[in-house]
């Protein structure tokens, strides 16, 4: 694929993949803004290794993953050594006061809350299908499982939504 074809897509895509990337990083937002900008580096150096036997958006989001992944990594490696050195460090917490679209609305709070109810492999393979319309097969590519094992995960995060559905009261969307 072209470097400008690459540049295109990503362009096309950049809502969807900050969005997988936030959910790959906790919805922590300065962390996915780190890891969108690195995953679209890593992209446009491996730009030919991409071969078109998936869509373009699956692949992107499995280097989305790893690279929300290696960040969560070396974010926790971190934490463990301020810890085990200066525990008398400043709070520095990261207050970017501006509400992105994921957070500013009750029903996506609401969701968040349901599929809090999940496993974790459940809630990444419902976001993917939900907010990020791909097939069971292409968040099977993203995860690096087998289609049949991604089934099995949506149908019981299926039947336990319902389930958390009916406790809440819910009997239409």
């Amino acid at each position: 694929m072209q470097h400008d074809h690459i540049k295109l897509q990503l362009e096309h895509h950049h809502k969807d993949c900050y969005g997988w990337a936030l959910h790959c990083c906790n919805h922590d937002k300065e962390m996915a803004y780190d890891v969108v900008q690195t995953a679209y580096l890593k992209i446009l150096e491996r730009q030919k290794t991409f071969g078109g036997k998936s869509a373009f958006k699956t692949w992107a989001f499995a280097i989305i993953r790893n690279t929300a992944f290696d960040e969560l990594q070396r974010r926790k490696k971190e934490t463990l050594m301020f810890q085990s050195g200066e525990s008398s460090l400043p709070d520095t917490g990261f207050d970017a006061g501006v509400e992105n679209e994921f957070d500013n609305k009750l029903a996506k709070l609401f969701f968040a809350e349901a599929l809090g109810q999940l496993s974790d492999r459940q809630r990444q393979i419902m976001h993917l299908v939900f907010y990020h319309g791909l097939s069971l097969n292409e968040s099977a590519e993203v995860l690096h499982l087998s289609s049949g094992s991604v089934r099995k995960y949506y149908d019981r995060a299926k039947k336990a939504l319902a389930e958390w559905f009916i406790k809440k009261g819910v009997s239409e969307l």
